[in-house]
């Protein structure tokens, strides 16, 4: 960061590439009448989940059904640096992309009935094709929680060979440690021969020392290797990026050399999960909404991979969801459960600079544009950026459940109560980060990943076409508010720091006329946004609590439905996604191989 540089605070919550045409392994199907009449399993969603899931159960016949298609390789879809351009909120690229749904929450009450974007991906590869490539993990706190939860076998310890094998690690490029970075990390926590690529960028910018700094003025802890399970404190981070060609790694890459078992339907869409006397019998599909629908036979089990914000939808679609609400739209209840949600590129202005990187870059897939905009960042416990006691203090004072939606059911409510427990009981706890810190080259970013804010997702219409209704309810419980409130005074003590003043950094954003509570507030609310990490609409908890799948991921009251995408996890960790949800893919297709290699020793 050159001397005099300016640096803004932005406030978020929670949320090489060949031509994939010809890496496909499998056949590739561009209309229904390619479709076998039956397949043993249907793949609901061409994403992260789904391609992991298909992969790995396709020495079986295997269908993916997918809306979008295949990436044309565009230049803001595969260079790091402008990984982040085609998502709102974020970067300066191209916004409502033909690989997003563009969909918009409802106006927020909370945030000046602002309506928020809520990207996700309507493409091959999904969420790994538009996301910021950041590739860590959360805390063992935070997937132990998931066992509280009533979820035997989902600890940190049991994911951690799932993740590696996810996994294809790269070491830290030479040259980095020559000029002085010392980045430490531990190979047992990481996987040689998975599909994804795991790498830390070969460019480090040169603020990231006055970052590392700061945090230790503020007696931040440096962790050697986050991914671990001690992810609570400040560390480098790895990204989904081919070293080979320093180009974007994605789900797309999911694949071994020769699937014939596999097929992949693409550009259509899929209406409803047919299910007769409680056992799903196939699926619905179609091209576009007044085109004729086609349906598949399912012989042994549909796995629904459509995402955080479509699964709920095509679950009420096929008659899973409140009964009230389904009746209200004419359909017929098959199972009366309940779905819910829990809610950084540089400001470059040298257009000579800019040209000379780039052309650094796509000679030698060398300099900035091999990074993410940064290299460092901070997952933080209450404790180190707020005062945990009147933190703590408040939320004991709440009725565990008085800022949920009025028409919350009692199951639901339920549930929430035991994770809001969990949620208080760790505000005092130094293993568990609440908010996350970005440090780019011009801004310390603020993010919270631990809410205690919680929405809906519900359709309006029976048409599938329709999108759904989404309403993450942000900062509807105060705490959230207290939080950021803090996150923002913290970012403004990093700034402070003796480090981050060696190179003469200020405020121009909101600016130092920002100073009471109040007015920090009102930043808040006027500016918060989404990180894009939407999850839980369908989680996996006991029924009792609200759950909508048990720990084998099976929809509760129907045979042959499973979910295996974000919308299973039950509470946050605190990290981006992307690496959690690989390991969640891969342990569903175990569990559903194991399931019916048992079933197959009873015959």
């Amino acid at each position: 960061m050159a001397s005099g540089k300016s640096i803004f605070f932005s406030l978020f919550t929670l949320l090489g590439l060949v031509n994939a045409h010809q890496a496909f392994p499998g056949r590739i199907l561009n209309r229904a009448s390619e479709v076998e009449q039956s397949y043993d399993y249907v793949v609901v969603g061409g994403g992260l989940s789904g391609l992991v899931v298909a992969n790995r159960l396709s020495e079986n016949p295997v269908l993916i059904i997918e809306a979008g298609g295949f990436t044309e390789n565009e230049d803001w879809i595969t260079i790091p640096l402008l990984s982040s351009a085609n998502v709102p909120a974020l970067g300066n690229g191209p916004k409502g992309t033909k690989y997003d749904w563009n969909m918009t929450g409802i106006p927020q009450p909370e945030l000046g009935n602002r309506s928020i974007q809520t990207p996700a991906g309507k493409v091959i590869g999904g969420g790994t094709v538009l996301n910021g490539m950041v590739f860590n993990r959360g805390s063992k706190a935070d997937y132990d929680r998931w066992v509280a939860l009533g979820n035997p076998g989902w600890d940190f310890e049991n994911l951690l060979p799932y993740f590696k094998k996810a996994e294809n690690f790269t070491p830290p490029d030479p040259k980095v440690e020559e000029e002085g970075w010392d980045i430490e990390y531990d190979p047992a926590y990481h996987g040689e021969h998975g599909h994804v690529q795991s790498s830390f960028a070969p460019f480090v910018w040169p603020s990231t020392r006055n970052y590392i700094n700061s945090m230790k003025e503020l007696h931040v802890p440096i962790t050697e290797d986050a991914m671990g399970g001690n992810a609570a404190g400040a560390y480098w981070f790895t990204q989904s990026v081919n070293p080979k060609n320093e180009t974007r790694s994605t789900a797309q890459g999911f694949y071994d050399s020769s699937r014939p078992n596999l097929h992949l339907l693409i550009g259509n869409r899929v209406t409803r999960i047919i299910i007769d006397s409680g056992k799903v019998k196939g699926v619905e599909f179609s091209a576009k909404e007044n085109a004729a629908r086609s349906t598949v036979q399912v012989l042994k089990e549909v796995v629904l991979s459509a995402g955080t914000l479509h699964t709920p939808q095509l679950l009420q679609l096929s008659g899973i969801g409140d009964k009230i609400h389904l009746s209200s739209l004419g359909i017929e209840t098959v199972v009366d459960l309940v779905v819910n949600i829990a809610p950084n590129i540089g400001n470059f202005s040298n257009q000579t600079w800019i040209s000379e990187q780039l052309a650094l870059y796509e000679s030698k897939k060398e300099g900035p544009y091999t990074t993410l905009g940064g290299n460092f960042f901070a997952f933080l416990p209450v404790g180190t950026f707020s005062n945990q006691t009147a933190l703590l203090s408040a939320a004991v004072a709440q009725s565990k459940s008085q800022y949920l939606s009025s028409n919350t059911p009692a199951t639901v409510r339920a549930g929430y109560e035991t994770q809001f427990a969990l949620l208080e009981k760790d505000i005092t706890s130094s293993s568990t980060a609440y908010l996350e810190f970005i440090f780019d080259d011009t801004a310390i970013l603020p993010a919270l990943h631990q809410p205690f804010s919680r929405g809906t997702v519900s359709i309006k219409s029976t048409s599938p076409f329709d999108s759904p209704v989404i309403d993450p309810r942000y900062l509807s419980n105060p705490l959230d508010l207290a939080l950021f409130v803090a996150g923002f005074e913290y970012a403004r003590a990093i700034r402070k720091t003796n480090a981050m003043q060696t190179i003469n950094v200020i405020e121009t954003y909101p600016g130092a006329s920002v100073t009471t509570n109040q007015q920090i507030e009102e930043f808040v609310r006027a500016g918060v946004d989404t990180e894009h990490h939407h999850a839980g609409t369908a989680s996996m908890l006991p029924q009792e609590l609200g759950g909508v799948v048990d720990p084998e991921l099976r929809v509760y009251g129907v045979e042959g439905l499973r979910i295996v995408d974000a919308s299973i996890i039950p509470m946050l960790p605190a990290a981006h996604l992307q690496a959690t949800l690989y390991g969640i893919a891969e342990k569903a297709a175990d569990l559903i191989k194991n399931s019916y290699s048992r079933y197959d020793a009873l015959l």
